[in-house]
């Protein structure tokens, strides 16, 4: 890949970027816009690709996601932080089930084998 084909091709974008675009509560799609707005700010305040610019492109993202999460929930009139904290009630609660289930089949597996082994032979 020659120079220019290097320097044309689009910037990857950090690999948690999905994970905080969940957190906030905003589309993967927007947080990617406010990635790219967070790596024009850095790039006007250090060089690009030093480690000062991506920390400081991380650290501005993290500051335009929690705007816009606020914003989020200010235009939902209150309904929206309601409406997440009852899908990680309901996740959690999942959870517990599965693990609840989960620990169940554990216990009847070791029931049985210690009743293989006591069994006269």
């Amino acid at each position: 890949m020659n120079m220019k084909a290097k320097h044309d091709a689009p910037k990857l974008a950090p690999k948690l970027l999905p994970w905080l675009a969940k957190k906030a509560g905003i589309s993967e799609r927007r947080a990617l816009a406010l990635w790219l707005e967070s790596e024009h700010w850095a790039a006007r305040q250090a060089a690009p690709g030093s480690s000062a610019y991506f920390k400081l492109a991380m650290d501005r993202l993290l500051e335009l996601t929690a705007a816009e999460s606020l914003r989020e929930d200010a235009a939902s009139f209150g309904w929206r932080p309601w409406a997440r904290a009852q899908a990680r009630c309901w996740a959690i609660s999942m959870q517990l089930a599965h693990q609840g289930s989960a620990l169940t089949a554990r216990t009847w597996r070791l029931l049985g084998s210690a009743a293989r082994q006591h069994q006269p032979g």
